[in-house]
């Protein structure tokens, strides 16, 4: 399952790559593009490259290719050594792609028209010039990364502080998934009740392909999906927020009224408990019939 759980990772979109252009009205005036890799869920930049000239961009140039190829072509550009229009445009991007909003952009809750006419604000008012901006956003998984011009490169492309940064502490990439518990009115426990370390009966929520997808799995093993709480939170509204441990860096969570009755899978201990009394009751029981069938003698 943990060997599942990983493939599964490394197939769900969890990078985000944003190309970039500007493009003067006037001829001879600067030119810019840019080319920002990131990881999706913590904002991490992992791959930056720019570029600012009075050199004409190709006709054929489009931000919607792909971003390798977005990538490489900023490498072969050549940039004046004492570039001050590079570094501007650099801290403009700096200040806007932010983690949270580099966040907010993979997970679809920033607009791209949006994203961009803020980047083309932020640019006019720093060049001065009647422009144009236009940005993409591409999304991809693990195995694209690896296969691409950045793996193994991640110390040369970063800047050396924030590799440095990166080097002290390690980075988890959290998957969170929404789960729906399984009822059971009669022999169920009350979510309020629940405790960490309960194994709770839940099926993944198949809004999203990725739920589809484990689910599937579960459904071709004939698996019961079970998972442990890790923590109850009780909500201003009254509701509890229960989070559930799937494997390390994925956790499934769901909302619920206290009151509701989930279903519980004993856990190793509780059924070695239930096995020992089961087995004391059908010894005494033994004993009792013996017992009686010698007093009738």
């Amino acid at each position: 399952m943990q060997k599942l759980i990983n493939n599964i990772r490394e197939i769900a979109p969890s990078y985000i790559a944003i190309k970039g252009k500007f493009q003067p009205r006037k001829k001879d005036d600067l030119n810019g593009i840019f080319c920002l890799v990131a990881k999706g869920m913590t904002g991490e930049i992992v791959a930056f490259k720019a570029w600012v000239g009075s050199k004409d961009l190709p006709a054929g140039f489009d931000v919607k290719a792909a971003w390798e190829s977005v990538y490489s072509y900023i490498t072969t550009l050549e940039t004046p050594h004492d570039n001050q229009s590079q570094r501007r445009f650099e801290k403009i991007l700096g200040d806007y792609f932010t983690n949270t909003t580099l966040n907010k952009l993979f997970s679809s809750k920033l607009n791209l028209a949006e994203a961009q006419k803020s980047l083309y604000l932020a640019i006019m008012g720093i060049f001065r010039s009647d422009l144009t901006v236009e940005i993409d956003v591409e999304k991809f998984n693990e195995i694209r990364y690896k296969l691409s011009p950045l793996a193994g490169k991640d110390e040369e492309e970063i800047p050396k502080e924030e590799f440095e940064e990166e080097a002290q502490r390690k980075a988890i990439q959290n998957v969170t998934l929404t789960c729906i518990p399984k009822l059971d009115v009669i022999k169920g426990k009350p979510v309020a009740d629940l405790k960490e370390g309960d194994m709770v009966e839940a099926s993944i929520a198949s809004s999203s392909p990725l739920g589809k997808f484990i689910n599937g799995l579960f459904a071709g093993s004939k698996l019961t999906p079970t998972f442990k709480v890790k923590s109850v939170q009780r909500l201003p509204s009254g509701d509890c927020l229960v989070r559930l441990f799937i494997s390390d860096g994925m956790e499934g969570v769901f909302k619920s009224s206290g009151e509701i009755k989930v279903s519980i899978s004993p856990t190793k201990s509780d059924q070695q408990k239930r096995d020992s009394y089961l087995i004391m009751i059908l010894i005494s029981v033994i004993i009792v019939l013996m017992l009686f069938f010698t007093l009738r003698r």
